[in-house]
């Protein structure tokens, strides 16, 4: 993203090297509602709940599997996927995202890594990515 270093790094405890980490993560509330933003998707996936997944820190690359997902049709949610994974780039997906909810929820989570599992404070609203790459049992769509 050609950022300057800061030097911020975090561990579980001494145990750990330290490492660059998550310490918080959000994104702000745009002015679309979660309803407006799904009746304006003619084809997507609607991911309801994020499960486990990785990110290279050195390139964003990452993968993040989702527990719980829809297909929407024509603006409205329809039938429920198994087993989607999505894939990209954090600074190429943050420059997809379309369309921003005004129901943000910031919630603690915890973020885990080969220095240890470390608090992080996380949260967005409905947010629209106009395309990213979802792979799974069935391929890869795009």
């Amino acid at each position: 993203m050609n950022a300057k270093a800061n030097g911020a790094c975090r561990r579980e405890s001494y145990k750990y090297e330290p490492t660059s980490r998550m310490s918080n993560t959000f994104i702000a509330a745009g002015n679309s509602t979660h309803e407006e933003i799904i009746a304006a998707t003619k084809l997507g996936l609607y991911a309801a709940s994020m499960g486990g997944g990785s990110v290279n820190p050195a390139t964003g690359e990452f993968n993040f599997s989702v527990s719980e997902a829809y297909i929407i049709r024509d603006g409205k949610i329809a039938e429920p996927v198994r087993g989607a994974t999505l894939i990209g780039s954090g600074a190429d997906i943050l420059m997809k995202i379309d369309m921003v909810g005004n129901n943000l929820q910031r919630a603690q989570g915890m973020c885990g890594s080969v220095s240890g599992s470390i608090p992080a404070d996380v949260g967005q609203p409905t947010i629209r990515v106009s395309e990213i790459l979802v792979g799974g049992r069935g391929g890869v769509l795009k």
